[in-house]
């Protein structure tokens, strides 16, 4: 813990409100990845998709109502999906990750902004190769404005132009991509793309290298991997998207670690 920002406030009182805050989040991104790709408005309240039965608030607590409910409509009795604690629970783990590894409270932010809109991405991409312009582009404005905001409170004004740099970068790379492949990576990942060279940017132009690095390598791999394994021929449509966020998860992740 030594050197992050767990050294400025006591841990376990950080820590329990990062998990709090993260499984209710995780909530909050089941609603996105559920009712973004469908275009549901997202101020309606949760109801059971079997009978209707409105979700009433203590029936709304992460994981806790899951396992009091035992994973059923109290109305109807249907079952609920596994994937509504278990995302609640992976964001309560990304968000106690934070204060755990990164110096510094803007680092933290950005990492808790991929995190929210991160992990519904990466989920609607796998499922439905879809990358939304509501969340690409949600996580593009909320990183931005973390960066500007700490550029002017702690005076860091030098970082602003290589994340905007690297955001611009990034995207034109991923826009080479799409047109030379003609399709075979689609606007979704260009816009997504952006984001991540802006968070990568504010840690140096050579984190952006990193973040792409890693996003292809794992590209690579997985992709070897299915089709060794038959569960991929070299024209399987694959998303990129997940590769994109995993990479710049893990990028953040080994950067913290080396200081930078």
């Amino acid at each position: 813990m030594t050197g992050t920002v767990l050294d400025s406030m006591s841990a376990p009182f950080l820590i329990f409100f990062a998990v709090l805050f993260g499984a209710t989040f995780g909530s909050f991104a089941s609603v996105l990845v559920h009712r973004v790709p469908v275009k549901m408005s997202l101020m309606t309240r949760s109801q059971c998709t079997s009978c209707g039965h409105q979700i009433g608030a203590w029936e709304n607590i992460p994981v806790l109502s899951f396992i009091a409910l035992h994973g059923k409509c109290r109305s109807c009795g249907s079952k609920f999906s596994w994937s509504y604690p278990a995302l609640e629970v992976g964001m309560a783990v990304l968000f106690a990750i934070a204060p755990l590894v990164f110096h510094s409270w803007t680092a933290v932010l950005l990492w808790i902004s991929l995190s929210i809109f991160g992990l519904p991405l990466f989920l609607i991409d796998v499922k439905l190769h879809r990358l939304p312009d509501l969340l690409t582009g949600a996580l593009f404005f909320a990183s931005a404005l973390i960066i500007i905001c700490s550029a002017f409170a702690h005076h860091h004004f030098n970082r602003l132009v290589p994340s905007f740099v690297g955001a611009l970068a990034l995207a034109t790379y991923y826009f080479a991509i799409v047109v030379v492949s003609r399709g075979g990576m689609g606007m979704g990942d260009v816009k997504l793309s952006a984001s991540v060279g802006l968070i990568s940017g504010y840690f140096g132009l050579h984190a952006v290298l990193v973040s792409s690095f890693t996003a292809f390598a794992l590209g690579s791999l997985i992709g070897v991997a299915l089709i060794v394994l038959g569960k991929a021929g070299r024209k399987t449509a694959i998303p990129f998207g997940p590769f994109i966020i995993v990479g710049q998860m893990i990028s953040l992740l080994v950067l913290s670690h080396l200081g930078s």
